[in-house]
């Protein structure tokens, strides 16, 4: 087992007073650490230059709990944020379409105006006219 690097050290909230003493603690201490704890693993390739520490999975069922709750909470809300954006897309094309079919409705309606109106003016003008009356 390997001792830790401040066991008989004295604690530095006494040396207050004076850092310049609690500076050389510290350089002290990590001259004495073990040097695998700060040897940085070299990298297989340069695109690997970020490092990750993973913390080991904790047993404590509270912090399971804690973790499996926050993880179902970033599901839901990404799941949430879609179906909105899915709700907004076709909330927008039904719009779209209607617009369109009001358009075309318009348009189909002056159509009908002007042919029942050009009909009844050629029914018009292939009738005679008929005897005015004066009394």
């Amino acid at each position: 087992m390997t001792s830790h690097p401040f066991v008989g050290l004295p604690p530095i909230c006494r040396l207050r007073g004076a850092p310049e003493a609690a500076i050389a603690l510290a350089a002290i201490a990590f001259a004495c650490w073990p040097s695998f704890a700060t040897a940085q693993p070299e990298a297989t390739n340069a695109a690997s230059e970020e490092h990750w520490i993973v913390a080991p999975e904790s047993a404590d069922p509270f912090v399971v709990r804690r973790n499996a709750d926050t993880h179902a909470d970033a599901e839901y809300r990404a799941s949430k944020q879609l179906s909105k954006e899915e709700q907004r897309a076709a909330v927008s094309e039904a719009n779209a379409r209607y617009k369109e079919e009001v358009a075309n409705a318009r348009i189909n309606r002056k159509a009908d105006r002007d042919a029942a109106n050009n009909a009844l003016k050629a029914t018009e003008l292939e009738q005679p006219n008929p005897p005015r009356r004066s009394h």
